[in-house]
């Protein structure tokens, strides 16, 4: 599999976590309590809203990703990028675009999903732990739920990703990595540095 083949695909998976879904329903469960927790408390995301990252490809600082909701339409919630992600919520999951879910009820360790984003690319997901505290720049944040993507590219290669959602922020990291067999290369981090969201109920 060609490095350039990997870094679309990589990208495609990465970029769509933030487009919308829905606007903050209610703070749901406590931590921990995951299973009660509406969906869109782990992606509060509204127009409005806005999210600025850091990034690192193979260890080298890229350009700050900065994030912003600018439409909700036809009932996906439209981002600022270039190409546009376009995401919602439905009666199982948050969807982004017809491609894939990005999170998939039950919240509750050990879930798993599959979307088939094209004819070469399967992509399996697992929720991998319910109630972690994870520090990125922009804080500590505690509660955070973290989903594990896994894409076979080769019988021998894969791209691993790790998604970290924090409990009424949304996405706080994402880091992709390099399967080869037993060894893992680690190639993108994504982590927020700070972020604005609207208050709850404006888009109503």
């Amino acid at each position: 599999m060609k490095r350039s083949r990997l870094l679309l695909v990589m990208v495609s998976i990465v970029t769509g976590c933030w487009a919308g879904c829905a606007h903050l329903a209610g703070t749901g469960g406590q931590a921990g309590d995951s299973r009660a927790t509406p969906l869109d408390v782990y992606f509060p995301l509204a127009v409005g809203n806005s999210w600025t990252y850091q990034t690192f490809f193979q260890g080298q600082a890229q350009p700050d990703l900065v994030v912003t909701i600018v439409e909700h339409k036809e009932g996906f919630f439209i981002d600022d990028r270039p190409h546009p992600g376009r995401m919602r919520i439905d009666g199982e999951g948050i969807r982004d675009g017809n491609v894939r879910y990005l999170l998939k009820a039950p919240l509750i360790k050990g879930s798993k999903w599959m979307s088939v984003a094209d004819v070469r690319t399967v992509e399996h997901y697992e929720i991998v732990a319910v109630d972690k505290d994870i520090r990125v720049p922009a804080g500590v944040f505690k509660g955070c739920l973290v989903v594990r993507m896994e894409v076979r590219m080769t019988e021998k290669l894969s791209m691993v990703n790790k998604m970290f959602f924090a409990p009424r922020v949304g996405i706080i990291e994402i880091m992709a990595s390099l399967k080869d067999g037993a060894r893992i290369v680690p190639q993108s981090k994504m982590q927020l540095t700070s972020y604005k969201l609207v208050p709850a109920g404006k888009n109503d």
